[in-house]
């Protein structure tokens, strides 16, 4: 996987989930959660069960056009129907060993089998039908850690950027076991964005419950959120002009330079970091000012450096007070603590005000 276009996607995706509040965030992540909470095959109210269980994955799956959930619901309004819907999914739900082609396949006998059903029942209420995809998203509620929710535009958009074969189809051409594979790449680069990681988990802990998704649905978010945001280029898309292309590329370029150099500033400020400047203590120490005459150096308070001159005590900040020209320390060694430490506050302060601001370029890229 191209790790220059992966760091600006996350970088974006980052940003996009520090700035979104909770409630506007991850539909897909709150159906998972609602389901494992309601789901029981064997329910004696199946119908009811089905519902409660369904409630967030409505909202994320049905549309006016096409309503897989809805219809299951409608269709369980027989009952005569209870029993084989409840089957279906018993059968769905069956342990494969990990096999997607398998998995595949009973997707897709699923949705034939319900839909066999729709038509029986409600003959001209084409909305009702389901599609192999809509199996899936059932597989993606009851195994989030074992799967991965799917939607043909946003995989072929994340497909063309990262050059893989973009059209993994639906229906019966649903190339499920290649879809899996993107995402598993994508997977494993994960570990090398420990903040993306924790961010995940924060909100997984705070707002689901602890859902154990072992960063699956993580994966399908980023792929959801960047078609959905426009974190790529136009000029990646496969229907681009020339111009648009050459914009793309250049976008591109501009991109990874800027990532080289977040990653040498971020680098920078780490090894700052590991060896911090410590405040000096300059209690008793004989300090000038240019107004106040001479003084000496009590306590400090917090970041302020105090003196007493003859009774009078004045504050002065230690990031900035000798820098001033109106303190003079008697001793050259004082002033070489404080020189030491403003550099070190100095240098901090540039590093991390240029890595926000070039993150802040890069989201904008």
């Amino acid at each position: 996987m191209n790790t220059e276009n992966l760091n600006g996607i996350l970088a974006q995706y980052i940003g996009h989930c520090k700035a979104r509040t909770a409630a506007a965030e991850g539909s897909f992540w709150r159906a998972a959660d609602c389901f494992g909470v309601n789901w029981d095959i064997d329910d004696s109210d199946f119908p009811a069960m089905f519902a409660d269980a369904m409630q967030q994955a409505k909202l994320a799956l049905d549309n006016p056009a096409l309503q897989p959930v809805g219809g299951l619901q409608n269709l369980m309004l027989r009952d005569t129907e209870v029993e084989l819907v409840r089957e279906c999914f018993r059968w769905l739900f069956k342990e494969d060993d990990g096999d997607i082609s398998k998995r595949r396949g009973r997707a897709e006998l699923f949705a034939d089998q319900i839909n066999g059903r729709f038509r029986r029942v409600f003959p001209r209420m084409t909305k009702y039908t389901m599609n192999t995809a809509n199996a899936v998203f059932f597989l993606n509620l009851w195994e989030p850690h074992d799967n991965y929710f799917y939607n043909a535009a946003e995989a072929k958009a994340w497909a063309d950027y990262f050059d893989y074969e973009g059209d993994f189809g639906g229906g019966t051409a649903l190339d499920l076991p290649r879809y899996y594979t993107m995402c598993n790449d994508l997977l494993a680069e994960l570990e090398n964005y420990p903040e993306l990681v924790a961010l995940h988990k924060a909100y997984v802990a705070q707002e689901l419950g602890g859902i154990d998704d072992c960063l699956h649905l993580l994966v399908y978010d980023i792929l959801h959120t960047a078609c959905t945001e426009q974190f790529y280029p136009r000029g990646f898309a496969r229907n681009a002009t020339t111009k648009e292309r050459a914009k793309a590329v250049k976008e591109k370029n501009e991109r990874a330079e800027l990532c080289i150099r977040i990653g040498e500033h971020e680098q920078a400020l780490q090894e700052l970091l590991a060896n911090p400047a410590e405040l000096p203590d300059l209690t008793g120490c004989k300090i000038t000012h240019r107004m106040f005459g001479a003084g000496t150096v009590q306590p400090a308070e917090g970041q302020f450096m105090v003196i007493d001159f003859n009774g009078t005590l004045k504050k002065f900040s230690y990031t900035a007070s000798m820098n001033s020209g109106y303190l003079t320390a008697e001793d050259p060694a004082v002033e070489a603590q404080l020189q030491a430490y403003q550099d070190y506050n100095k240098t901090k302060d540039r590093l991390e005000k240029e890595l926000k601001a070039m993150k802040a370029e890069l989201e904008k890229l």
